[in-house]
């Protein structure tokens, strides 16, 4: 799948720059755009998993949604047995 893309220029420390041209240089890495989307690519990983984290820690301070979540979870346990648990 081809993903659209969109040219950016960014500021990078000269050092840490080097170092991308030189895991390209030495085939570590395809070329540096490569490696800087790949970091990105983690680094929005990492961030929406600690938006998620911290939302369910907040919404587990909230006594309406924890109700919400035990009845639902109620509501469903029959029909969770009746499954043998192959999808």
């Amino acid at each position: 799948m081809t993903r659209k893309t969109t040219r950016y220029t960014a500021t990078l420390p000269v050092d840490v720059f080097d170092e991308l041209k030189e895991l390209a240089k030495d085939k570590q890495v395809p070329s540096v755009n490569f490696a800087v989307n790949e970091a990105l690519v983690i680094y929005l990983k990492e961030k929406k998993e600690t938006q998620y984290e911290n939302s369910m820690k907040e919404a587990g301070r909230d006594k309406a949604f924890l109700t919400r979540t035990i009845e639902c979870a109620k509501d469903f346990s029959a029909v969770d047995g009746e499954v043998d648990g192959t999808w």
